[in-house]
């Protein structure tokens, strides 16, 4: 190769595609739908079918739970720098959300749901309301669709109810209010995704509700459930571009050398 030949290529771009060859795409580990069986990965087992006749039977969750804490434990993971899980939580039934007031000496809220790394962290602990008007803390990015769009509040940690739901009144949930004497159409569904570091071969994922009132009044439920692992991107593609640049200068010095 002479020097004029050399001149020509462009150090930059090709160790920037040296380091994009480097496998930087998320990995699927886990994924149930819950249309078959549920195994012991699961702290719970139980399938619940959407009453939506629409769905005939066919619409299947891991489901339905009260104030319950559900676990999925994985083992024996490949090495990896991130986990990304993936879900759809089904808020069922009459949600209070923010609300503290009480009937009947019975507390309606607050209805939270959290999810949480066993000896790692709390991912998501918020509120969901499915029409109470005191609303619910959760909300999304502002740029999220739903069938209930983000809105800015006045008071923090306040919106509407549904905030975010990729579905409302889908799965064919009815409430039915003996102190309003109505019977409504009540659930949603939230489509949920967090990305976390995570090293180590096994995993243990927390979800779980509190301050919900029976499973007649208010309940949930996961769908969809897919847990991918990607590597650490940024310093193994800092060393290699760092890499392809020291080569090609030292090919550019031995060049010159040679002229």
């Amino acid at each position: 190769m002479t020097l004029t030949r050399f001149k020509r290529l462009r150090p930059l771009p090709i160790a920037l595609a040296l380091a994009w060859g480097l496998p930087a795409q998320a990995a699927t580990v886990y994924f149930n739908d819950f249309q078959g069986a549920v195994g012991s990965e699961w702290s719970h087992t139980g399938v619940a079918s959407a009453p939506n006749p629409d769905y005939a039977g066919t619409r299947l969750f891991l489901g339905e739970f009260g104030n319950d804490t559900v676990s999925l434990s994985l083992g024996a993971l490949p090495e990896h720098g991130f986990v990304t899980v993936a879900f759809d939580l089904y808020v069922i039934n009459s949600w209070d959300g923010n609300d503290t007031t009480s009937i009947n000496n019975q507390p309606l809220g607050p209805d939270r749901w959290q999810l949480s790394v066993f000896d790692g962290p709390v991912l998501l602990d918020t509120t969901f309301s499915n029409g109470n008007p005191a609303g619910q803390a959760y909300a999304p990015s502002p740029f999220a669709s739903g069938c209930t769009p983000y809105a800015p509040s006045a008071t923090p940690g306040v919106y509407a109810p549904m905030t975010g739901a990729s579905e409302c009144y889908s799965l064919g949930y009815f409430f039915n209010d003996p102190i309003r004497n109505t019977n409504e159409a009540m659930d949603s569904v939230y489509s949920l995704e967090f990305t976390f570091a995570h090293a180590v071969d096994d995993l243990r994922l927390d979800f779980a509700a509190f301050g919900l009132q029976s499973l007649a009044d208010e309940s949930w439920g996961l769908d969809n459930v897919q847990v991918s692992i990607a590597p650490i991107p940024l310093p193994a593609s800092a060393g290699l571009l760092a890499a392809g640049l020291a080569v090609l200068g030292a090919w550019r010095r031995r060049a010159v050398q040679k002229t």
